[in-house]
């Protein structure tokens, strides 16, 4: 049985012209190769999600038989959780293509199911259905805060209000940190700084708003 720690990367991306290829950051200076803009969505809603322990790329082979002949098959994605979850081995692909292929590719994922199985993971098909949904809506909405140049001493005062109060809620931080229109707004783009660079996190499948709740990302 393969434990989950022996997961690692047995195929290299490399770029190609024909999709979109990169490197998205994860953590502990670790980044995960990606092979096209599903990929990196699928990519960029789980390295927010403070659940979310470990992802590998390409992460194991696995073999198949197809008319008396025997191939290999690599996943795109391991992803190991540290809440108690089983974790997932994932295929990426898009909905329209795997409705045209799926009578091609049933022994393959057949025997991923089974090798999921064997080792207490559980195997899923993602399509844009699954990767694009309102989470990663907010995820993409805060990036272009990623970046903002901000006062440490705003950025501390606003951690320091949330580590005091656990959940609270954006309207709660402005009005107690920023009074007045002006540093209202300043306010807001400070929490979705702190929100895009993972220092908060909230739940992002609730439209974002004044009312959103958010915590600590670690939950220290």
């Amino acid at each position: 049985m393969k434990t989950e720690s022996t997961f690692q990367q047995v195929r290299k991306i490399k770029p190609t012209r024909f999709s979109v290829s990169g490197l998205l950051p994860f953590k502990d200076g670790v980044s995960i190769p990606y092979e096209s803009t599903l990929e990196r969505d699928l990519l960029l809603y789980f390295t927010y999600m403070p659940v979310v322990e470990e992802i590998v790329s390409q992460p194991t082979r696995i073999l198949f038989v197809k008319n008396g002949m025997t191939y290999p098959y690599t996943p795109d994605f391991f992803i190991r959780f540290n809440d108690g979850r089983p974790s997932l081995l994932i295929e990426v692909k898009p909905k329209s293509k795997w409705q045209e292929h799926w009578r091609d590719w049933k022994e393959k994922w057949k025997a991923a199911m089974a090798f999921c199985k064997k080792n207490e993971c559980i195997f899923h098909i993602y399509d844009e259905d699954k990767i694009r949904h309102l989470a990663l809506f907010n995820i993409n909405a805060v990036q272009r805060y990623k970046r903002l140049q901000c006062d440490p001493e705003d950025i501390e005062a606003v951690l320091t209000q949330v580590k005091l109060h656990g959940n609270t809620t954006i309207d709660f931080l402005l009005s107690r940190l920023f009074t007045g229109s002006f540093y209202r707004t300043k306010g807001l783009q400070i929490i979705y700084h702190l929100l895009a660079t993972k220092q908060l996190t909230c739940n992002w499948f609730e439209p974002l708003s004044e009312f959103t709740e958010v915590w600590g990302y670690s939950n220290d």
